[in-house]
């Protein structure tokens, strides 16, 4: 029995109210009271100026500047630089650059155009109006890559306001430990940082003399105001979270398009009313997602452990028998579960799933025939792995799965002493885009083997049957 295949921001501002001077209706005599008494009141003024000994504050200086990281493990890499910061420098927030970087025309990741002098200039112009418009006095940005050596390295650049030769423009070997790759970030950005760092400022030796204890109460309370804060800013940046970047993200959104075949057969089959099946590139629509609650926490299993859903509806899918009439055919897909995702080195990810899967192919036959096609309707408790691995700037996917069933459907109630086990396997491609989008190409394949005992006489006799699945879906993703 064969299957055709079917293919399917302007803000207003409140307007100001115009303030009216009435010089000309104040009188001549008004005008010479308030000159009189203006004179007397600079005069005190300056008695007491003169009497009183000049001090004068020192202003706490400040300096900020960002620091962006591309590529992957780009929030490991971005921690290493912050652990030699300088305490007199600040650092502006991830999101508060990459807004100015979007606003000043590069939307998309620069990739190796950082390292190319052929279009590094037009990076470094994006770089330094982004700087501006963020009011930073320098940005360190960094791509995490495989160099045409085959060797993982992040290539390192310092852009300040002044137009010239960059004062860091240089690659790190991403090799070794991370003690070894702090220090040579340590090596490469350390003297242009401390080139830039106010330093700290003098402590104010009057105030602290004559302030007294009062003085030194409020004193004490800044600092532990400044230590709150500085701790605060500490655990924040221990807990932060890189954002669209598929080992970190608080959920994933994914829709495509999937190219489904079925494959069903008997083997040593008896009795002439089992119908085999077969059906390929029946156009469907998929949905899927995942979403990890706590990601943004520090807390261990739970920060990696998320919700993921599924859905594929076949469209339009009509089956039939050599010269009979179209049959409406459902096929359908419905994965329900949990993952815990585990990091792998730097770069890698590797999910444990477990949940449930509903898988429907049911032809809508009549009379005879309905007793002889495979219809099927499993419920499988799904167990698997799967892994995502960086080979340049696309990722690998692979991915395996034991499916059992919990119930498999008519086609094999007809048969006594049915056995039914599954397994299935994925591979396919992520290709970024965009930040937080990707292009995916995945192919699935499940296959579904079974045994049967039945007695002499029987109505069904075969000795059991495979039932295979394949999908190719083309989708696209965002990643959060």
């Amino acid at each position: 029995m064969q299957a055709p295949s079917d293919v399917a921001a302007a803000a207003q501002r409140p307007a100001r109210k115009p303030t009216r001077f009435t010089a000309l209706s104040v009188s001549l005599s008004l005008c010479g009271r308030l000159l009189l008494g203006l004179s007397a009141a600079t005069a005190a003024a300056a008695a007491t100026l003169a009497m009183t000994p000049v001090a004068h504050a020192a202003p706490k200086a400040s300096k900020s500047i960002a620091v962006h990281i591309e590529g992957p493990n780009a929030g490991a890499i971005r921690e290493d630089i912050l652990s030699f910061m300088p305490e007199t420098l600040e650092v502006v927030s991830p999101e508060e650059f990459r807004k100015a970087l979007r606003g000043a025309g590069q939307k998309k990741p620069v990739g190796n155009a950082l390292v190319m002098k052929n279009q590094r200039k037009k990076v470094v112009e994006r770089i330094r109006k982004a700087a501006k418009a963020a009011k930073v006095e320098g940005v360190i940005f960094g791509v995490s890559r495989t160099n045409k050596r085959k060797k993982k390295e992040v290539h390192i650049i310092y852009v300040d306001q002044n137009d010239g030769d960059l004062a860091v423009n240089e690659a790190v070997p991403l090799t070794g430990s991370r003690e070894e790759r702090k220090q040579a970030l340590d090596a490469l950005l350390g003297p242009t940082l401390a080139q830039v760092a106010p330093p700290p400022p003098e402590p104010e030796e009057e105030t602290s003399k004559e302030g007294g204890e009062g003085d030194g109460e409020d004193g004490e309370g800044e600092g532990e105001s400044d230590d709150g804060d500085k701790e605060s800013d500490d655990g924040d940046e221990g807990k932060e979270r890189e954002p669209h970047a598929i080992g970190s993200s608080l959920f994933s959104v994914e829709l495509g398009v999937e190219f489904v075949g079925r494959w069903f057969s008997y083997s040593d089959p008896v009795t002439t009313n089992l119908r085999p099946y077969d059906v390929f590139g029946q156009p469907a629509l998929s949905i899927s997602g995942e979403v990890y609650p706590l990601a943004s926490t520090d807390i261990p299993v739970l920060k990696g452990l998320g919700i993921t859903a599924g859905y594929a509806q076949a469209l339009g899918l009509n089956s039939a028998v050599d010269g009979g009439d179209p049959i409406s055919t459902t096929y359908q897909r419905i994965n329900l579960g949990l993952r815990e995702r585990l990091a792998l080195g730097e770069s890698s990810v590797l999910g444990i799933n477990a949940g449930l899967r509903f898988l429907t192919f049911d032809m809508d036959a009549e009379g005879d025939l309905a007793r002889t096609v495979p219809n099927v309707s499993y419920t499988l408790l799904r167990l698997g792995l799967d892994t995502r691995v960086p080979v340049g700037s696309v990722g690998l996917v692979l991915g395996a799965d034991y499916l059992m069933p919990l119930s498999s459907g008519e086609v094999y109630e007809r048969f006594e002493g049915a056995s039914v086990q599954g397994i299935g396997a994925m591979a396919g491609v992520a290709i970024p885009v965009a930040s937080g989008f990707e292009a995916r190409l995945l192919v699935e394949y499940a296959r579904f083997f079974s045994s049967f005992d039945p007695p002499l006489g029987a109505a069904y006799v075969a000795g059991g049957a495979t039932d295979q699945y394949l999908g190719v879906r083309l989708a696209g993703a965002y990643i959060h």
